[in-house]
């Protein structure tokens, strides 16, 4: 699994699904896994931003250069037939449509990479907010656990726990699932959209991934 692929499954998980596991693996360490995996993925991500942020800045810059350059040849060769100089204009024709091509190139490649510059720095956004909920709910979520664990009964979920919680235990459980369920349904819009622009985008975000992995085994990170 490539490192756009683990980024991808710690976007779409739901904090719900992460607090299930836990449940389930009867251990705060599937959330210990997760915020670890996060910051990891948020450090390569930050560090190749630098990187396609430069990328991003000189093809905007490109693309203004010959964007102005076509302007010039473009009264150039006004200029050139008002003055009856036919060879001129075609000279400045031939290297018009030339330049009119390279720039609506860099145009592309440069909205592209701004495209994936910007995925990139939500997803930074998303994984931070998921990764500072779960410290928030950590301590809760053990204490549950440890709750459970004393009545020798086994939860799936939080669903279940409904049906075996004492009052402590409920308490707890309903202080969790309000903070998961705000930060989901406030994350829900985000997370899907960001899922779907990296599944489109695989291909340009998978080169800066593989260089940026490549940059951390020769120690250039």
């Amino acid at each position: 699994m490539n490192l756009l692929q683990k980024i991808g499954i710690l976007v779409s998980a739901t904090l719900h699904s992460i607090v299930d596991r836990a449940l389930q693996a009867n251990s705060v360490a599937v959330f210990d896994e997760y915020i670890r995996q996060a910051e990891n993925s948020m450090r390569l991500i930050q560090s190749a931003l630098v990187d396609l942020k430069a990328t991003v800045k000189t093809l905007h810059t490109k693309y203004n250069q010959a964007a102005d350059e076509a302007a010039r040849l473009d009264l150039q060769i006004d200029q050139a037939l008002q003055a009856g100089k036919e060879s001129l204009a075609k000279a400045h024709m031939v290297r018009l449509n030339s330049l009119v091509e390279i720039a609506q190139t860099y145009k592309a490649q440069y909205e592209r990479q701004n495209r994936a510059y910007n995925t990139l720095t939500e997803t930074v956004q998303i994984l931070q907010s998921k990764v500072d909920v779960l410290r928030a709910q950590r301590d809760q979520v053990a204490t549950m656990l440890e709750l459970i664990r004393s009545k020798n009964i086994v939860a799936r979920s939080i669903k279940d726990i409904d049906k075996i919680a004492d009052a402590r235990t409920r308490q707890i459980m309903e202080n969790v699932r309000s903070q998961l369920d705000m930060a989901d349904a406030r994350l829900e819009m985000a997370t899907s959209r960001l899922s779907a622009e990296l599944e489109e985008q695989a291909g340009d975000l998978t080169i800066e991934a593989q260089l940026e992995e490549r940059r951390q085994r020769l120690g250039l990170a």
